[in-house]
Order: C-alpha cells, then sequence, then structure tokens
C-alpha cells in the first residue's frame, strides 16, 4: 500500500503545481489547463510503457543474440542484465503518474467541451 501512494503523492503534486502555474500565467481556462496535464502526463506515460515493454521479456532474445554477436571477439564472456529485469515492476510507478495527469486532462477537456 506504501508503494502506491508515493505515486498518487506525486501525482497529485503535479496536478496542482501544473493548476497553480496556469493561475498565476493568467491563462486558467479548461482548454489550457487540459493541455497543460497533457503534456506534462506524456512523458510519464512513454517511459511507463517502454518499461512495461521491456519487462515482458519481448526483447530479452533480441538483446541475447546481439551480446553474443558483439562479443565474440571477447575471451571473457561480460555478463550482461536482461531488459525484462531492468523495469521488473518499476512501471507502474510511472503509468500511475501518467494515469492521474491524463485523467485530470480528460476531465478539463471534457469541461472545455461544454
Amino acid at each position: 500500500m506504501k508503494n502506491k501512494l508515493f505515486p498518487i503523492g506525486i501525482g497529485g503534486g503535479l496536478l496542482v503545481i501544473i493548476v497553480i502555474y496556469t493561475f498565476i500565467q493568467g491563462s486558467l481556462s479548461a482548454l489550457n489547463l487540459s493541455n497543460r496535464l497533457f503534456l506534462t502526463g506524456l512523458p510519464f506515460l512513454i517511459i511507463g510503457i517502454l518499461l512495461w515493454i521491456f519487462s515482458s521479456g519481448f526483447f530479452d532474445h533480441f538483446q541475447h543474440s546481439m551480446h553474443q554477436a558483439f562479443s565474440r571477439k571477447q575471451k571473457k564472456k561480460s555478463e550482461f542484465q536482461s531488459l525484462s529485469q531492468v523495469g521488473q515492476g518499476r512501471y507502474s510507478f510511472w503509468l500511475i503518474i501518467a494515469a492521474i495527469l491524463l485523467a485530470a486532462s480528460i476531465i478539463c477537456a471534457l469541461i472545455a467541451m461544454i
């Protein structure tokens, strides 16, 4: 439970910071707020999806064959960490923050359409 509260706190904090920044800029409208929330949430979504794909093991075979191809000239075989171990369980942190920001962006976009 503690691990899920940290990204929720970060997402909520970013949400508040973006609202305050938009208010300070003097352009507090639902459409501007929606755009800023979306553009802030997009990098979190991209990183989360990349880590999710890497942790699925989709690229492990390709990585292993590239490692073998480039390490043929070396006498000592070097150890490598597979991509599925890099993002193991870390993608949910990024996706929770992205979900908070993108959900707020969609809500603001719907309010702007009214």
